[in-house]
């Protein structure tokens, strides 16, 4: 039987039997069209002195980022941001990892209690923040009655009002409703760790401790790396919670001002356009933080890539 020559020239190039281009073409300029473009206009308007209505004002260069350097509430955002990422880092990589640890057991309520753990990650922002509101009011909130119940009057607070407390009841609700993404995520670590290399280890001696320092936890660097980059990224750039309990400057005092909200306050003048816009002076902040976290990530993907690879060897 003669071969099938169809598709082939004389030369023997050969179209290609699936078109895999048009297949990824529409996601490609979804793409291109909701990040690339956004972000090639962003590096532009950075370069003028605009306030986001009427016509583009003077090209100021590099001005923006300048007064970037000099500005106390952009330093003081971004080390509230990083206090913020610092604790639920530490959060994450210890109260989370034992859940993960506890729910990877198994048991008849293992599956129910994943669900109740995952479920904050799922809901609303908006929604999220109100809750919380409400159970932080010094009033009407659910929060100080149960201190005085349980005799703890002394750790009543106003939550939300009091300087020293307000960025501490932003990470805990952070904490709270960003817990069940790192725990599934370790949970899904767990599954790789050879369960017989395990018991052999605790056959020879090994104890619970010495087990998941030297077994369990370096074969969860993958994990590792996965939990520690996403939440780098997703705590310097959150805003819809931090905004929703600390309001567009953070109050009390910039107390819960972190980059995101910063960013938004400068661009639509706290709440709308107005005579407080700074919208390209905005887009310089954003620029800068796209860039950090960019060259951030890129460094601890570097480096904890490293520890795999050990890990591996």
């Amino acid at each position: 039987m003669p071969a099938d020559n169809r598709g082939n020239s004389e030369s023997g190039w050969r179209f290609p039997e699936v078109p895999y281009f048009w297949f990824i073409l529409p996601g490609l300029l979804a793409y291109s069209i909701l990040f690339i473009w956004p972000t090639i206009r962003s590096f532009y308007l950075s370069l003028y002195d605009w306030s986001g209505r009427g016509p583009l004002g003077p090209i100021v260069w590099e001005q923006n980022f300048r007064n970037i350097v000099h500005s106390d509430k952009f330093w003081q955002a971004a080390g509230n941001s990083f206090k913020l990422f610092i604790f639920i880092f530490i959060f994450q990589n210890t109260i989370s990892l034992g859940l993960a640890l506890l729910l990877n057991r198994g048991g008849a309520s293992t599956h129910f209690f994943r669900v109740i753990i995952f479920l904050p990650q799922i809901m609303s922002a908006v929604a999220t923040g109100i809750i919380w509101i409400l159970m932080l009011d010094p009033i009407i909130g659910a929060i100080n009655p149960f201190l005085a119940d349980i005799g703890l009057e002394s750790f009543q607070r106003q939550w939300q009002s009091d300087p020293a407390w307000a960025l501490r009841t932003v990470m805990i609700v952070m904490a709270w409703q960003w817990n069940g993404m790192a725990v599934i995520l370790y949970l899904a670590g767990l599954q790789n760790v050879p369960e017989d290399l395990r018991h052999a280890a605790m056959i020879d001696g090994a104890g619970r401790f010495r087990t998941f320092k030297d077994i369990t936890f370096p074969m969860l660097a993958p994990a590792f790396t996965i939990v520690t980059v996403l939440s780098f990224i997703l705590i310097f750039r959150a805003f819809d919670l931090i905004y929703i309990l600390g309001g567009p400057a953070g109050v009390p005092d910039g107390a819960t001002l972190v980059l995101g909200v910063l960013i938004y306050s400068d661009a639509f003048g706290q709440g709308a356009f107005n005579s407080q816009a700074r919208f390209s002076f905005a887009m310089a902040e954003g620029v800068t933080l796209f860039i950090f976290l960019a060259a951030i990530s890129g460094l601890l993907i570097w480096l904890l890539g490293r520890r795999e690879a050990a890990v591996k060897t």
